[in-house]
C-alpha cells in the first residue's frame, strides 16, 4: 500500500479518536454554563454612594473644559478683531 494512503488513514483515525473524545467533554462544560444561576447581588450602598459622587465630579470637569473651550473662543475673536483694525498712528 502506498505510505501516503497509510498516513491519510491515521490521520484520520486520530482525528475522529480526538472528536469522539472531547465532544463529551465540551457538552459536560456547556451544560455547567448554562446551568449556573446568574448571581443577583444587591449592590452596595457605599458603592453606589461613591458612582454618585463620581457622576457630580465628571459633571463638574465637564462645565470647566467648556468655559475654557469657551474662553479660548473668546481670546481668538478678539485677536483676530485685533488684527483686522489698523493700528493707531503715532
Amino acid at each position: 500500500m502506498d505510505p501516503d494512503v497509510i498516513s491519510f488513514a491515521v490521520v484520520a483515525v486520530v482525528i475522529v479518536v480526538a472528536v469522539t473524545a472531547l465532544s463529551p467533554i465540551v457538552v459536560w462544560l456547556v451544560r455547567t454554563i448554562k446551568q449556573q444561576p446568574a448571581s443577583r447581588e444587591l449592590p452596595n450602598p457605599i458603592y453606589d454612594h461613591r458612582f454618585e459622587q463620581l457622576q457630580q465630579s465628571v459633571d463638574a470637569i465637564a462645565v470647566e473644559v467648556e468655559r475654557i473651550a469657551e474662553a479660548q473662543r473668546f481670546s481668538a475673536r478678539l485677536l483676530a478683531e485685533r488684527s483686522e483694525t489698523p493700528p493707531l498712528p503715532r
